[in-house]
């Protein structure tokens, strides 16, 4: 009988979070995975289409717009509105209670859509004029709902693709505004305090410093950003976004960084776009908490926290392995993907 051999793998540790994943580049070769990877060039989207609710507002009206841009009835390009099937729900008031050994409170908040005006503009082939104003929409609403009562985290979002879970096939984001801090963030806050203290330095302060030394998981860097694949990558052509200034809070970047953040975004969901034939993905911006009064965790976390953007392609799915042990197995290298997303070219643009 044949014997195979496969090349040896790599278990890597998430500074941060000390989370490991494997690094298994011979399951690449799994009959699902190349099918996955090779995804059928997608067919150009139309400008409208007549059945889609972000589309034909007049046959399928949504909420009214709190946040449109540009401010122009004839001109706006994106729109922020209230989600119909909120998961969280407005109100000035909640209550918490405990039952038992477990602990609840109402589901109140803010769940906001934000869409752009025509069907075809996907972020992976949007110009850097579009996204910028996206980004823009994004701040202005964050300023707006920060200071409401009950919201202390606000997460923004994107699925695109069905695998993703995206409902919708127009682009959108969502916006949640809710009063507990999710456990993810929570976990970045106190892992860069435990790096701090434990190497002196702050955590993405010294990665983002490796990583330029180093090139090799570097997919694009401007001014302001770089954009890298993480070194424990949890999908293959995971990709961050980080900002070279350290700041925890999305909401305060200024014009000149949105415009730097738009052309970084661009050259990674278009090279994802051109390289893996418009693959699904989340994207999600991680923020420190908007609440002033330190209720959700100790403020003294944020000097430690920098804000980001985290891009994860959705070309795998989790299986037994994965969903018994939170060890997620990758089977690209995170130096391997940024080198192939260097290569590829931007795809044509729509305003």
């Amino acid at each position: 009988m044949k014997k195979f051999k496969h090349p040896l793998g790599q278990l890597r540790q998430d500074p941060i979070t000390e989370k490991w994943v494997a690094i298994a580049t011979a399951r690449s070769k799994r009959p699902d995975l190349v099918a996955n990877t090779e995804r059928p060039i997608p067919a150009p989207k139309p400008r409208y289409k007549e059945d889609c609710p972000f589309c034909n507002l007049a046959k399928y009206p949504q909420e009214p717009d709190v946040l449109r841009l540009p401010d122009v009835p004839l001109h706006w390009q994106v729109h922020i509105f209230a989600n119909k099937y909120p998961a969280f729900v407005p109100s000035k008031e909640f209550h918490s209670w405990n039952e038992g050994p477990y602990r609840a409170l109402d589901s109140v908040g803010y769940h906001d859509l934000m869409a752009t005006r025509y069907h075809n503009q996907d972020d992976g082939v949007a110009d850097k004029r579009l996204i910028a104003l996206e980004l823009e929409a994004l701040v202005l609403r964050y300023r707006q709902l920060q200071g409401q009562s009950a919201v202390n985290y606000i997460q923004v979002i994107k699925n695109h693709g069905k695998e993703a879970g995206a409902s919708v096939e127009h682009s959108h984001h969502q916006i949640f505004s809710i009063p507990v801090l999710p456990g993810d963030i929570s976990e970045l806050l106190h892992g860069t305090e435990r790096f701090a203290k434990k190497n002196g330095e702050k955590a993405f302060s010294i990665i983002l410093d490796f990583e330029r030394s180093e090139q090799k998981r570097i997919v694009f860097e401007n001014e302001y950003f770089t954009a890298y694949c993480p070194f424990a990558s949890r999908v293959p052509y995971e990709t961050w976004i980080m900002p070279r200034q350290s700041n925890p809070f999305f909401e305060t970047i200024g014009p000149d960084e949105r415009e730097a953040l738009a052309e970084a975004m661009q050259q990674v969901l278009g090279k994802l776009y051109t390289g893996l034939n418009d693959p699904p993905y989340n994207y999600y911006i991680h923020s420190a908490p908007c609440d002033e009064t330190g209720f959700v965790c100790d403020k003294s976390l944020f000097g430690h926290f920098r804000w980001h953007i985290s891009i994860l392609p959705r070309i795998t799915t989790w299986a037994g392995f994965e969903l018994g042990t939170g060890i997620e197995i990758n089977t690209v290298s995170p130096e391997d993907a940024a080198a192939f997303l260097r290569e590829q070219k931007l795809p044509p643009q729509h305003s």
